[in-house]
């Protein structure tokens, strides 16, 4: 008898816990847009193209409340069928001429997938861009529809915290908890976050979690840069693409100051202190707990607006921190020591004209003047450095390397007389900016830019970008499928040598009626662009561009 009450109070804990847990398996593919997933159903639609949608899957719990300036954490799993029609709430952000948009409760995702029982798709997840300050994954320009049928595979956008809501690092507010706590790295958590939801979830969907791409642009590919030498994300992504992405991570310490810097800010807007001396004496009287209450206390909006903005309205708020829990504090180092956490095939390239649309939106200097194109051209080789060349070349100096596949997007720019396929003056003054590859990758016609910009887009060049925008979508999904963009009926793309006259990058270009397809060994490298400043301007020009090009200011004066 005392045998058998033994075993009954070592198993009915156990029958307690299996009984009331909410754990769920996820379900098999149907073909259909009901989805069973761990943390319950969801109901999609069906969406042109050929496909099933899902928008607005949460894959974290609301980062609100003792949950702010955390890492993110399961979602709460539901009971019934939870439509999923909708985008989720972007992010907060401070968005130009428009002001605070968007919610803390803001981490969910989207999926596409073509209408077919067909399973072990791959898996493309892309990543927004908008300075990791401002973006959201629900607009036109990343639908994943049409990707999706195109390339036979699942496409997965989702959103992250942002700004000084995604990263702060302080010891008054991140001193304590989980190394993920302390890291301050929030929103590249979320990204980590995400990509486990799928891992976990995408087979329910049709999917391969075995097969997962990571991509993004700008900001996106800034954040797939820094997921290749991430040790927290390490087995969730077997290939990456960056699109005019950079290798740009920030100390530690660094958003401590500005933590410190928003703090003052706040104190003075308050009428706690007159002027930045005074708030700086008050701070420092100022006990742990009592600046975390105050912090905390803040709306995003609060706090969003007591900080400096740069080109675009992007927050200047230190981002993605080389912390040494989730990004390595030797940051790309990692790479030349050979000792970086996710070598993977890499698609990585930048456009010829990056800094045209920042340098537009600033008008300063004026468009079309001598100094507008000197800094354009300047500040766009220094995106090139730092987003293609500098990191391809760490990569392929170990012979075991995983392959690199670089390009250049030149589609806009004006060619060797002077000519561009873009209507009026957009040529001399836009060329082939920043963003200018997205409606060429995924085929979702003039992007949202067209707002600010313009139209680039014309009758007369139409041939030309429709052929393109073929031959690109069909180089990321073969991509997607096996890591290399060559296959059947497109022109070779060789991947990235490390030999001096060697193919370095594929040139992506059309004509108004025509593909213009090349190939160049060109390098390029901080030493190479102080070289040309030093040889081709003179005076003040000069001593401009060699300031820029040496602190490396791919934006701004």
């Amino acid at each position: 008898m005392r045998s058998f009450v033994k075993i009954l109070l070592a198993i009915v804990p156990a029958l307690l816990a299996a009984g009331t847990s909410t754990a769920q398996n996820i379900g098999n593919w149907s073909n259909g847009p009901e989805v069973k997933t761990h943390y319950g159903i969801v109901r999609g639609f069906s969406d042109k193209h050929q496909t099933w949608a899902w928008k607005g899957i949460p894959f974290a719990s609301p980062p609100v409340g003792e949950l702010r300036w955390k890492a993110p954490v399961d979602p709460v799993p539901w009971e019934g069928v939870r439509k999923a029609r909708k985008y989720g709430s972007p992010a907060n952000q401070t968005v130009p001429v428009i002001g605070a948009v968007g919610s803390e409760d803001c981490l969910y995702l989207n999926i596409w997938r073509p209408k077919s029982g067909e399973t072990g798709l791959p898996v493309y997840f892309y990543i927004h861009g908008g300075g990791n300050s401002l973006g959201t994954s629900g607009v036109k320009d990343y639908d994943g529809a049409l990707s999706s049928n195109h390339s036979n595979m699942i496409f997965v956008t989702a959103n992250y915290r942002l700004g000084v809501m995604g990263w702060l690092r302080h010891p008054a507010i991140t001193g304590s908890g989980s190394e993920a706590d302390q890291s301050g790295n929030f929103g590249t958590l979320d990204l980590i976050q995400a990509l486990k939801w799928v891992k976990e979830n995408i087979a329910a969907f049709g999917g391969d979690p075995n097969q997962v791409t990571i991509a993004g642009e700008s900001a996106g590919g800034i954040n797939v840069l820094s997921l290749l030498i991430s040790p927290t994300a390490k087995g969730l992504f077997h290939r990456a693409v960056s699109e005019s992405g950079l290798t740009l991570l920030y100390k530690a310490d660094e958003s401590e100051r500005a933590t410190n810097q928003l703090l003052k800010n706040l104190l003075v807007v308050d009428g706690l202190a007159e002027g930045e001396p005074d708030a700086a004496k008050r701070l420092a009287g100022m006990t742990p707990a009592e600046i975390n209450e105050y912090l905390r206390g803040k709306s995003p909006g609060e706090l969003m607006k007591n900080f400096s903005t740069m080109d675009a309205g992007m927050a200047k708020w230190p981002n993605v921190l080389s912390d040494g829990y989730v990004i390595p504090k030797e940051g790309y180092q990692a790479i030349q020591s050979g000792r970086w956490a996710n070598p993977v095939p890499l698609l990585i390239g930048v456009n010829k004209d990056e800094a045209a649309l920042f340098r537009y939106m600033a008008k300063d200097p004026k468009p079309g003047t001598r100094g507008y194109e000197i800094l354009t051209e300047y500040q766009s080789l220094l995106w090139r450095i730092g987003g293609l060349d500098s990191i391809a070349t760490l990569i392929t100096a170990h012979p075991d390397a995983p392959p690199v596949f670089a390009y250049r997007f030149d589609w806009g720019a004006k060619d060797e007389q002077g000519i561009s396929v873009l209507p009026r003056n957009k040529g001399e003054v836009l060329g082939a900016h920043h963003y200018a590859e997205i409606p060429f990758f995924y085929g979702n016609g003039p992007s949202q830019l067209s707002v600010i910009v313009g139209r680039t887009f014309s009758a007369a060049n139409r041939k030309g970008r429709e052929k393109l925008t073929n031959l690109c979508m069909r180089f990321i999904g073969n991509f997607a499928h096996k890591g290399n963009p060559n296959g059947e009926g497109v022109p070779l793309w060789e991947p990235w040598k490390p030999l001096a006259g060697a193919d370095k990058l594929i040139i992506l270009d059309a004509t108004r009626d025509n593909l213009r397809i090349s190939s160049s060994n060109e390098t390029i490298h901080l030493e190479t662009l102080i070289h040309k400043a030093e040889n081709e301007l003179s005076g003040e020009e000069r001593t401009d561009m060699l300031r820029i090009v040496r602190n490396k200011m791919v934006m701004g004066k």
